[in-house]
């Protein structure tokens, strides 16, 4: 039996985030990395998770499995003064276990989340509040979702994609607050139909014993399942964070007649002339933009380069992607290396069947969620002249 006592509101200063899996979805961009470390809006993906963190958390316990050395080698053993520590998975058998790999690393209240999530720094307070507790997501089509059960005002269990709710049902968004005995329980979890131990199973144990609160989510939150949504993320957090226009001529090389209009962050770049940057848009270090472009609402990272006459709208360009002359680029991503020759064209558009999974408070026009051009893998080639059908992921070759 749990013990009632309740940790202080507040008080946690501890997180473990699950970031072990290897993330087939968002493949092509994870065929080269793992999934924490997709690029969004200058910084990997962990990165602004951990950015919600700060100042509330002292340590993260990271659970890591694929390609878990880029990881550690990237962020080390400590990230804006939080202090970082890994545990490897063995063995991908749900998230459950993942949890329970870290029972010997973790001794006090915890915040659990998901390595795959854009969370807000607001609900994570709220959480913190109960000694069980999780957040509960609002969502206009529960179908898609794992989906609360209630009484009493409590949580007693999680339904998988019920058929039958209602819109408007509470999600699980994947923001938890438990403390060091629920590993007890964890040992208890049996596999689900898919054969994994389901970390969700646990909440139906815990609620026998204790009673397991919740929190309506204030803020965003916004899942990186998909090349698509590693898009939206990456639009949204651009509309999050670029707020100033910090353009200075020892930074940016400006040609004549060209036009900043709205927020838009340009490091050592060098843009041609009669050309329109339109925000909110973030411009790295390298890169080159020739003349009589129009860039939009987009991120290009450092060594871009776009020949004439381009028009790259609602976009992610990673490393090193070259865009040849007379080119238009819509609601894609391009991942490192890709390149596509000159008159080609990536266009979007909407799929109205798609059920927008994100909630970004406004941020983002509702018809970014459902909109979609192409997806470029890794030193994907495209020759001059090609346009592909909006919806198309091109993998390269193996």
């Amino acid at each position: 039996m749990l013990q009632s006592n309740a940790s202080s509101p507040g008080a946690t200063r501890h997180a473990v985030i699950l970031a072990a899996g290897e993330s087939r979805r968002t493949r092509p961009l994870t065929l080269r990395r793992p999934k924490p470390l997709i690029p969004l809006a200058g910084q990997p993906l962990l990165a602004h998770i951990l950015d919600e963190l700060v100042g509330l958390i002292t340590q993260v316990t990271l659970v890591v499995g694929y390609r878990a050395e880029d990881i550690q080698r990237h962020f080390g053993d400590s990230y804006r003064g939080i202090d970082l520590c890994y545990v490897h998975q063995q063995q991908i058998s749900g998230t459950a276990s993942a949890l329970l790999s870290v029972a010997d690393q973790v001794h006090e209240p915890f915040l659990m989340l998901y390595g795959d999530n854009l969370i807000s720094r607001a609900d994570l307070l709220n959480v913190c509040q109960q000694r069980y507790c999780m957040a509960a997501l609002p969502v206009a089509a529960p179908q898609s979702f794992g989906i609360l059960q209630i009484a009493d005002d409590h949580v007693v269990g999680i339904i998988e994609k019920p058929a039958q709710a209602a819109p408007g049902s509470l999600a699980n968004p994947g923001i938890f607050h438990f403390d060091q005995q629920v590993f007890s329980l964890l040992r208890h979890i049996r596999p689900s139909p898919r054969g994994e131990y389901e970390l969700t199973d646990v909440i139906g144990l815990l609620a026998q014993s204790t009673p397991v609160g919740y929190s309506r989510c204030t803020g965003h939150w916004i899942p990186v399942g998909t090349p698509w949504e590693a898009l939206i993320a990456a639009l949204f957090l651009l509309q999050y964070h670029v707020t100033e226009v910090p353009v200075s001529p020892t930074a940016a090389q400006l040609g004549p007649d060209t036009l900043i209009n709205q927020a838009v962050q340009v490091g050592q770049a060098q843009i041609g002339a009669n050309c329109r940057i339109i925000g909110p848009t973030m411009i790295d270090d390298g890169v080159v933009i020739g003349n009589n472009c129009v860039i939009e609402h987009s991120m290009l990272a450092a060594g871009v380069t776009i020949g004439d006459n381009c028009v790259i709208r609602h976009s992610a360009l990673h490393t090193g992607v070259l865009i040849g002359a007379d080119c238009t680029v819509a609601s894609s991503v391009l991942d490192d290396g890709a390149c596509i020759g000159a008159q080609t064209h990536l266009p979007a558009r909407q799929f109205p069947d798609i059920v927008p999974t994100a909630h970004t408070m406004g941020r983002l026009e509702p018809a970014l969620l459902y909109t979609r051009g192409a997806v470029l893998g890794p030193g994907v080639l495209l020759p001059a002249g090609t346009t592909l059908e909006p919806g198309t992921i091109v993998c390269p070759a193996t």
